[in-house]
Formats: structure tokens, C-alpha cells, sequence
């Protein structure tokens, strides 16, 4: 890809908040929209937010910790006498989440910059904004014009934090949104929610594939992962097995590399040496890795 003078790399549209968990108690930046755009202006990338958070201390809190980044926040809205999503990890919940609902779940479609004010490269949409409406309409309807914006579709999918009780439902309700992407990302944790049961990541990987994505990214909890492109599975390993802090760094990385015109193969390699430079949840390095 060729990026035109005043292209966004990236359009990241989706859910914005703050995340709580015992090591992070006082919350940090939340959602997965927010979280890959900062990543991926910490690598360089030009990327602008289209989300919206809560007229309250936590959408203030969230705010602040966005203005210190890089990223375009003209498209981030606030919402009057709403509240800001709350993401809770908390241990015996399904999926180990409790996600209070607020302002990013009232996005709507046409709350999105047009595709003549912000042609991008990529248009990155987050899998949690299909849980209800209008914020479902708004992510379906971004991944389908997408192609209007000169972009690719890139959908992250935490089905961790969508429908974990009856995986055939789970898997319907997100197949219009995979089979707009061009790239899906998400994690092998993710797959028995999907599938219902485990599965090799080789096999998920081309039951995935059948539903229209071009080239799927699955990352490993404990670093490694597993690339989908042209019929072939890759597999990229870390040089030491060590967890990644944040979730959504390696995806980030990844797309950040495609965006720029690497080849997928390169771009997976780089994430995994980003993912594992970064020591903190919702942190990223103030230095390239």
C-alpha cells in the first residue's frame, strides 16, 4: 500500500473507558479501540480515535491519559450524563470480566467522520462495540465502508468480553463482522468461545479464513503467534516464553506494520518483539522497539 500526502495509517473506531484489575486498582486506559490506537502512535503511526466516554471522572481520567499520547482525538466524544465503560477483570466471572456498559456502547454510524475528511489506511474497528446497539451498527457499518476511506477493514475481536455462554450465538453474531474484515486479530484464549470446545490453532485458523478474512493474526498467551495468509499457517515465537503485559500490544504492532507496507510475515515478527518490550498494561514504550 502507498499512503497519499494527509492519509491516516490508522482509523480506530470503538470503545474507550477505563480498566480495573488488582495490579491496576486505580483503573488504566480501557477498551480496545483506544488501547491499539496508543500503541500504535507510540510506534510512529499516524492514527486517529473515533469513540465516545462518559461526562464523569472516569471519562476525565481517560481523557487526560489520552491527550498525552499522539493520537487524533477531534472524533472523541463526551457524552453528556452518561458514564464511562468500566472494564472489571475479576476472577469466577465468565471470561474473568464484568464490563459495566456507558457511553461507548451509544456510538452511532453516522457520528463517524465521513470518508472524504479522514482516508486512512487501515480502519480498525473493535469486536466489543457488536455487543448492543447502536454501537453494533456503527463498527458493522465502518467495516463495510471502508473501502470508501481507500482502507482495509481490521477487526479486533475480544471475545472474551462478548458472548460466552452459547458459542454457535457468539460466532453468529460476529460472522457479518468477520466476513467484512480483510484482517481479524484475536487471541487463542478466544477460540473455545468461539468454537465451543478447544481447537488446534491451525484448524481455527482456516474455519476463520472460510468466513472471509484475507489474513488472520493469533497471538498466544504466553507470546508466540500464529499468522493466516494465502492458505498457509506461520508460526512466530518469542526468544523467551514471557507473557505479554498488555493484550492489545502485539495486534497493535502488527497492524502498525501493515499499515506501513510490510509484508504480513515481517510485520508478525515485529510484533512479538514489541509485545514483549512492553512491561506495563495500557503503557506502551516511549521507544521503538
Amino acid at each position: 500500500m502507498t499512503q497519499m500526502p494527509g492519509v491516516l495509517d490508522w482509523l480506530a473506531v470503538g470503545d474507550a473507558g477505563l480498566e480495573y484489575s488488582r495490579s491496576n486498582p486505580d483503573g488504566i486506559l480501557g477498551g480496545a479501540a483506544a488501547r491499539l490506537a496508543i500503541h500504535a502512535a507510540a510506534l510512529g503511526a499516524s492514527v486517529a480515535l473515533v469513540a465516545k466516554l462518559g461526562d464523569d471522572d472516569a471519562g476525565r481520567r481517560a481523557s487526560e491519559i489520552l491527550r498525552r499520547t499522539k493520537v487524533e482525538l477531534r472524533w472523541l466524544q463526551r457524552a453528556a450524563g452518561a458514564s464511562t465503560t468500566a472494564f472489571h477483570a475479576e476472577k469466577g466471572e465468565a471470561g474473568g470480566w464484568h464490563v459495566e456498559l456507558g457511553a461507548d456502547a451509544a456510538l452511532r454510524l453516522d457520528e463517524l467522520p465521513s470518508a472524504a475528511v479522514t482516508p486512512a489506511m487501515l480502519l480498525v474497528v473493535s469486536g466489543y462495540s457488536l455487543r448492543v446497539e447502536p454501537a453494533r451498527s456503527a463498527a458493522l457499518g465502518a467495516l463495510a465502508t471502508a473501502g470508501a476511506r481507500q482502507a482495509r477493514a481490521a477487526l479486533f475481536l475480544p471475545a472474551e468480553l462478548l458472548w460466552q455462554t452459547n458459542s454457535r450465538m457468539t460466532l453468529r453474531m460476529l460472522e457479518p463482522a468477520i466476513s467484512r474484515a480483510h484482517t481479524l486479530a484475536l487471541a487463542k484464549e478466544d477460540l473455545s468461545l468461539l468454537f465451543g470446545r478447544e481447537r488446534e490453532p491451525r484448524e481455527a485458523l482456516r474455519s476463520l479464513s472460510e468466513m472471509g478474512p484475507k489474513v488472520i493474526y493469533l497471538a498466544d498467551q504466553h507470546g508466540a503467534v500464529w499468522l493466516r495468509e494465502a492458505g498457509r499457517t506461520h508460526a512466530y515465537a518469542p526468544p523467551k516464553v514471557h507473557e505479554p503485559r498488555d493484550r492489545y500490544a502485539g495486534a497493535a504492532a502488527f497492524w502498525v506494520g501493515i499499515s506501513q507496507g510490510k509484508p504480513a510475515g515481517l510485520a508478525a515478527q515485529a510484533s512479538v518483539r514489541y509485545a514483549q518490550a512492553v512491561r506495563r498494561a495500557g503503557l506502551p514504550p516511549v521507544v521503538k522497539p
